[in-house]
């Protein structure tokens, strides 16, 4: 499984250096980017990263929660995983082209395309509709205990990719005296309590699945919990600023920077809890065992909470670009988890490693 991983990182990172068609590299080489910059990736094959992946498929596990009263019966679950899975693609392929064809745009209006370049538009979304199509197979070829598909250790791989160039900026802003050096002691505080605590909520629910009897023995329990909630919180904080956005850009004008940051902050921490308590709903508990489970799942969310605002203010306080923030301490921790369970044969709450995998029970 390591070297699954390692060898889709070593693809993934070659798909960062392959500029779009229609790009002009000499054009490129004159604004003398190097080659290790954030600017090639901006112009490669690769420039939409998982976003499309990824809101197809945070939509579909919003979808899933709200949907369960519907899909109780396990065959009703089987008819629609296949359904589901074709429209999962569909929406990440979309969002593809049309985050192409605004990119397209923008890169027509640079010196990086020729004047004379036909068809940079449609080649454009041909390909990033065809990395996205690729980075869907990937995916697929990552199995982690626990979770139903390889999203998560694939979102993890642009953030290890990047990891050397934000320890280099660190250091020589630190060097420089722009930061001073006690910013590095408060950083690595952070990581070490936010990883144990990923650690602990992965144990806690762990110890709550297999005495609520949730899961039988020799399997990994569900870890969706453990990643979702924060992810789809923020998600959904943003959906209602930008609704309010569009219907009253005035009253959010007046509130851009620091305070609309707190508002989103403190309407993803009132939403955790729901969407914690809506994964639980669906596990089917011993008699006996909900108030247990209840109690483990309330300190899960508490500590969620915890890690998005402490994150949130090592962002807003920490000018070290070292940390990869608390959705990326989550998500490179579960991968680890799981990584340690890669020989797992039965695992609770996953299938087969496709994304199909992400609308079924």
């Amino acid at each position: 499984m390591i070297i699954t991983f390692a060898l889709i990182g070593i693809v993934y990172a070659l798909g960062l250096h392959i500029p779009l068609p229609g790009i002009d590299l000499e054009a490129f080489a004159s604004l003398k980017y190097s080659v290790d910059s954030d600017m090639l990736s901006r112009i490669s094959i690769l420039a939409l990263g998982l976003t499309p992946l990824f809101a197809a498929l945070g939509l579909a596990e919003i979808a899933r929660l709200i949907a369960f009263p519907w899909l109780k019966q396990k065959d009703e679950q089987d008819r629609n995983t296949v359904l589901g899975a074709a429209i999962v693609i569909v929406i990440a392929l979309a969002v593809a082209a049309m985050q192409a064809y605004a990119i397209s745009g923008g890169l027509g209006a640079t010196p990086l395309v020729a004047d004379n370049m036909t068809g940079f538009t449609m080649l454009t979304i041909a390909s990033c509709v065809g990395a996205t199509a690729f980075t869907i197979f990937l995916s697929d070829r990552i199995r982690i205990a626990g979770l139903r598909d390889g999203l998560w250790p694939l979102y993890s791989i642009p953030i290890l990719l990047s990891l050397p160039n934000n320890v280099i900026a660190s250091v020589e802003m630190t060097r420089t005296g722009a930061v001073p050096s006690t910013q590095w002691l408060i950083v690595a505080v952070y990581l070490v309590l936010s990883v144990a605590a990923v650690v602990v909520t992965a144990f806690l629910w762990r110890s709550a699945c297999h005495e609520a009897g949730t899961i039988a023995e020799e399997t990994i329990e569900p870890r969706e919990i453990l990643i979702w909630p924060p992810v789809l919180a923020i998600t959904a904080a943003g959906y209602v600023l930008a609704f309010f956005a569009f219907i009253a850009p005035n009253v959010i004008a007046t509130v851009q920077g620091l305070p609309l940051q707190i508002i989103a902050l403190a309407m993803a921490s009132i939403l955790i809890p729901l969407i914690v308590f809506a994964y639980i709903r669906r596990l089917e508990v011993k008699n006996g065992a909900n108030i247990r489970l209840i109690a483990i799942v309330s300190i899960i969310a508490f500590i969620q909470i915890l890690l998005l605002v402490s994150g949130a203010l090592v962002s807003a306080f920490i000018q070290l670009p070292v940390s990869p923030g608390s959705i990326g301490i989550i998500v490179l921790t579960i991968t680890a988890l799981g990584f340690l369970n890669w020989d797992t044969v039965e695992v609770e709450g996953s299938l087969e490693p496709h994304v199909s995998a992400q609308t079924a029970s």
